[in-house]
């Protein structure tokens, strides 16, 4: 009778050590110095974040909806826009294609840019949610939750700061 608990025990508790990577996410908003309109003509641009973001290097247009982003560390990563809501000033995307781990170190990501006035200023929100780069249960250094959380984190931090000062 010991036996068969001790078998169904391992045989009910497996499941939970065999289980891949939780999403992760990333939640930051800034006050910015301008108009929710001026601020949401950045944000929305097709490639504007070329001329904003402090980590973007270059960006080209692929239709409507896609980019193709080249950042400063050679990484490559491609935006796939879901939704424009030009009158909520709300942009939801997603990355798209392989993403390169020189980029950013996660297997995918969606995220949402809104704009909304306060006051005078704008308050621009950015919200991302991602799983690291190796999906697997023991992923190596550099492909873990940790470091994807700090590369995205750094990511989005560094693009509102940017913002925040007017670039």
């Amino acid at each position: 009778m010991r036996l068969l608990i001790a078998v169904l025990s391992i045989a009910i508790a497996a499941p939970a050590f065999a289980h891949g990577p939780t999403p992760r996410k990333t939640d930051e908003a800034v006050t910015v110095k301008a108009t929710a309109d001026a601020v949401w003509a950045k944000v929305s641009e097709p490639c504007g974040i070329a001329k904003w973001h402090p980590e973007v290097k270059a960006c080209e247009k692929v239709d409507d909806k896609t980019t193709n982003i080249t950042l400063k560390n050679g990484g490559k990563i491609q935006q796939q826009v879901d939704e424009l809501d030009t009158a909520n000033k709300t942009i939801s995307y997603r990355l798209g294609g392989e993403i390169a781990l020189e980029a950013l170190p996660v297997s995918s990501l969606t995220g949402r840019i809104k704009v909304d006035a306060d006051g005078s200023n704008a308050k621009v929100s950015w919200m991302a949610r991602f799983y690291r780069f190796d999906t697997g249960n023991e992923p190596p250094e550099g492909q873990d939750d940790e470091t994807a959380q700090n590369a995205v984190d750094g990511f989005i931090k560094a693009g509102l700061a940017a913002l925040e000062s007017g670039k």
